[in-house]
């Protein structure tokens, strides 16, 4: 396992519980299947802090483009500043979407998307082992990726095959055709 991702749903039903806390997040696994594997990083906005910080390193008497940290801190060494955004972080907030089928655990594209992104290079390979609606299967098509679906419930299998139509050339998923 190589990160945790923590899910946090800002939208999440009310519940109500007398004797917790309502729980408003999910676990994800990122995980890899040999030390040298393939990642992309994903990128997000800076803080607004961040951007201050490498304003003043512009027009202060340092090195234009790199931010100075506050060595009593403990941080001792300057860093430039990726001007397309920062290292994405393991807390990613995004709204569950509502789906007409019947599957109760729809994930949302816009958490599959960085996942497939970081993961799996253009024209490669993504597995789902539990496929459920199809959503990884629907993002990695959308991606140019193929993927590999497992589902056991026949339902749930038909569902996802009618969802990724419009993103599949073969009529079946016995008929496999690499982007």
């Amino acid at each position: 396992m190589r990160n945790t991702i923590v899910w946090h749903k800002p939208n999440i039903m009310p519940q109500s519980v007398k004797d917790r806390f309502t729980v408003d997040f999910e676990y994800v696994f990122f995980f890899a299947k040999s030390t040298r594997y393939y990642f992309e990083q994903q990128l997000e906005p800076h803080k607004e802090s961040s951007l201050q910080r490498y304003r003043y390193s512009l027009e202060g008497s340092h090195i234009p483009g790199y931010v100075y940290p506050n060595e009593r801190r403990g941080q001792p060494h300057a860093w430039k500043l990726n001007t397309s955004g920062r290292n994405k972080r393991c807390v990613w907030t995004v709204s569950t979407k509502g789906f007409s089928g019947a599957h109760y655990a729809v994930f949302p594209e816009a958490l599959v998307e960085p996942m497939v992104r970081a993961g799996c290079p253009p024209r490669g390979l993504v597995l789902d082992p539990f496929l459920g609606s199809g959503t990884t299967a629907v993002v990695a098509r959308k991606l140019a990726r193929n993927f590999i679906g497992i589902e056991l419930n026949p339902e749930y299998s038909g569902m996802a095959l009618e969802r990724l139509k419009p993103y599949l050339e073969q009529k079946s998923f016995h008929d496999f055709n690499p982007v």
